[in-house]
C-alpha cells in the first residue's frame, strides 16, 4: 500500500511539472500603416499574418493605423500590410532560439508601413518582395535585421522609387533606423 502512494504521489508531480504553463519571452509588434505621400494613417488597412506558410492572423488596422500583435516562438511569419488603392508591403520575421523557462517578458518592436498609391503605368508590384527579414531571439528579447539582405535589395528598391514621384525617403526596412539591437526599436518600411 505504501508502496503504491509513493508511485501515485510521483506520477501526480510528474503531472504537474509536465502539464505546466511554460513561458518564455515573446515578440508584440506595434505596428503603424500609413500612405506614403501624406503620412495619413490608413484605418481599416488590411494587416494579414502568416505562420509557418498559413494564413494565421488578419485583422484592420485602427482609426490611427495602428494594429498589434502577439507573437509565439520558433516559428517563421510573413506580415503582409496593404490597402484599397495602395500597393501593398510585407516583411519577415523569425522567432526561433532558445528560452528562458519562466521568462513572461514581453519586447516590443515598432514597424511604421507606408504604403505608395497605386499609379498607372508604375509597376509597384517588387514590394511584393519582403523589404526586411527580421530575426527574435527569445532569450535575450533583441530583434535584429538581415543587413546584407537589405543591401541586396537597396538598389533595386530605389530604381522603384525613383519612378514613383521622385520618392526619397527610406528605402528599406531599417534604411531610416538606427542600426542596434535593442528591446524596444523603431523601424519604417
Amino acid at each position: 500500500m505504501r508502496k503504491n502512494r509513493s508511485v501515485l504521489i510521483a506520477l501526480l508531480t510528474a503531472l504537474l511539472f509536465t502539464c505546466g504553463e511554460a513561458y518564455a519571452s515573446r515578440l508584440r509588434l506595434n505596428g503603424q500603416v500609413a500612405d506614403l505621400s501624406g503620412l495619413k494613417p490608413l484605418a481599416g488597412a488590411r494587416v494579414r499574418i502568416y505562420k509557418d506558410g498559413k494564413l494565421w492572423r488578419e485583422q484592420g488596422a485602427n482609426m490611427l493605423g495602428r494594429y498589434m500583435v502577439l507573437f509565439d516562438n520558433n516559428h517563421d511569419y510573413v506580415v503582409r500590410v496593404d490597402a484599397p488603392g495602395f500597393q501593398g508591403k510585407c516583411f519577415t520575421l523569425e522567432t526561433h532560439g532558445p528560452e528562458w523557462q519562466g521568462d513572461r517578458s514581453v519586447s516590443h518592436l515598432d514597424v511604421e508601413i507606408r504604403l505608395p498609391a497605386k499609379e498607372k503605368g508604375i509597376d509597384l508590384s517588387w514590394f511584393d518582395l519582403p523589404l526586411g527579414i527580421a530575426h527574435f531571439e527569445p532569450s535575450t528579447g533583441f530583434t535584429r535585421w538581415n543587413r546584407t539582405y537589405e543591401q541586396n535589395i537597396s538598389a533595386a528598391t530605389r530604381e522603384v522609387m525613383d519612378r514613383y514621384a521622385g520618392y526619397t525617403g527610406p528605402m528599406t526596412l531599417t534604411g531610416a533606423a538606427a542600426r542596434m539591437q535593442a528591446k524596444q526599436a523603431h523601424y519604417r518600411l
